[in-house]
């Protein structure tokens, strides 16, 4: 009986000793709870990008804007401070979307994903660039790839009236944003 409850004991030390030794700096969730999900995607493996772009509207295609559904001209315009293109399924107003896609080099990718207050929806990579998006309410997504050390690229879409446009605007927008990764010159 001596010897059963010092082996428990000796077990017992064993375990609060190894939770407070210096180990991996890993927290395991209280039973029950799920380990909160990380922000940060793996590392990008494909070479940096270009952030400045003469033509906005050149990094998407015509042949791919249109097989993701766009079909309106694409227009080079400003939003919140950054050049992009928007691309658009439908007129303002009617059951469709409108997507902005810019690329811009004010500062890194993990820096502007570190400065959101949610966790993202999906994470991934897109042929070598780690990508994040991001609801925005119910009404659409803004979905960023890490192209280049002090830069990345979004494409933030939207609804174009209170009516559902039949797509995964988040899946609209990864698509959006494959492209244009794919037709950004190497920097």
């Amino acid at each position: 009986m001596k010897r059963k409850a010092l082996v428990v004991g000796s077990v017992l030390v064993s375990t609060v000793l190894a939770g407070c030794g210096g180990g991996s700096g890993e927290q395991t969730p209280p039973a029950g709870q799920t380990p909160p999900a990380t922000t940060q995607a793996s590392a990008r493996t494909g070479p940096a990008k270009a952030v400045e772009i003469a033509d906005k509207c050149s990094i998407v295609t015509e042949s791919q804007w249109k097989a993701i559904g766009a079909d309106q001209q694409p227009a080079e315009e400003t939003s919140n401070g950054k050049a992009g293109c928007t691309y658009q399924m439908g007129q303002a107003g009617t059951k469709g979307w409108g997507a902005f896609v810019a690329v811009t080099g004010e500062h890194p990718y993990a820096e502007e994903i570190g400065q959101k207050s949610q966790e993202p929806v999906k994470t991934g990579d897109l042929a070598g660039y780690p990508m994040s998006a991001f609801k925005n309410s119910d009404d659409g997504c803004i979905v960023y790839a890490d192209v280049a050390d002090n830069g990345y690229l979004t494409a933030n879409i939207t609804k174009l009236s209170p009516e559902d446009p039949g797509v995964d605007l988040c899946q609209v927008a990864e698509q959006l944003t494959e492209a244009a990764v794919q037709n950004l010159p190497n920097a």
